[in-house]
């Protein structure tokens, strides 16, 4: 920062130490000529008091004076939220971030330890849930077999390989076979809003445990067991549905896609109802 910008995240930081402290140093001990001013007293007023006074201060002056010195945005909130900063925390904090470069990424992170980190992304795709620790394993197991000869202490520690997955992939706070889907779905071109128009289009498949217990035979033990659907979005119909003992697994929903597309053949009786009257029926 220049000298004239170092000065005004000086200022800001000043007026924020008053409001915590009532001193604009931060201490009784370096107390400036006329301090503690009435409305920051800490004798005399609490900490909400001095921050509330500190905020309509900085309403009460003047506006091309708060600009410049960039204290218009200085509210109560903001006061709240700096508190418990100090020193050189404090000062980063007070100073606008179009006054410094952006950041030029994480040096440890080379083409090879890119490359391997997103290998591991594209194998922890299938897997369960993986923690940070496990992640940094492989990552190491990576670059011994692909690059043998790269030395192991400037491969990334667990804390910048879990602060460079943040920053590229996100929280991944979603379960990984939802994330699994959310990916196929973007491969395929399915994203955004769809529009069903026809039978069939789209079908949605929910599992839940039905509240009673049923045998499965006539002197069995009672059991829990799982109703899985498949719900036609445009009929609101149901093509098929399952009932598994206990939870469903894959060859479940496998067999429930099955009867989706091959459905079971209508009775003899149901011509009537779905096609009309038959020829015989009807009065010459």
């Amino acid at each position: 920062m220049t000298k004239d910008q170092l000065e005004r995240a000086r200022l800001r930081a000043a007026h924020v130490l008053e409001a915590e402290t009532g001193f604009r140093e931060g201490h009784p001990a370096r107390a400036l000529p006329g301090e503690p001013r009435p409305a920051y007293d800490p004798d005399r007023t609490t900490l909400t008091q001095r921050r509330y006074a500190k905020a309509a201060e900085m309403e009460a002056m003047p506006r091309p004076e708060a600009v410049r010195c960039g204290l218009q945005h200085l509210s109560y909130r903001t006061l709240v939220r700096l508190s418990g900063l100090a020193g050189d925390s404090l000062l980063l904090a007070c100073a606008d971030g179009r006054w410094t470069r952006r950041r030029g990424g994480h040096r440890t992170i080379t083409k090879e330890v890119r490359e391997a980190i997103f290998t591991v992304k594209a194998e922890c795709g299938p897997r369960a849930r993986l923690s940070q620790g496990a992640k940094h394993r492989l990552v190491h197991q990576y670059m011994r077999e692909r690059f043998p000869t790269f030395p192991t202490e400037k491969i990334p520690s667990r804390w910048t390989l879990a602060a460079v997955w943040k920053e590229w992939f996100g929280l991944g706070g979603a379960r990984p076979r939802y994330g699994r889907t959310a990916e196929a779905a973007a491969e395929a071109g399915v994203s955004g809003r769809m529009v069903v128009h026809r039978p069939g289009q789209v079908l949605v498949l929910d599992s839940t445990p039905i509240p009673v217990k049923l045998r499965e035979t006539v002197f069995g033990d009672a059991i829990t067991a799982t109703l899985t659907l498949a719900l036609d979005l445009y009929t609101h119909g149901l093509p098929a549905f399952r009932l598994t003992l206990q939870s469903d697994t894959s060859v479940d929903i496998a067999m429930l896609l099955r009867d989706v597309m091959l459905p079971l053949p209508m009775r003899d009786d149901w011509a009537r109802t779905w096609n009309g009257p038959t020829p015989e029926s009807q009065p010459t």
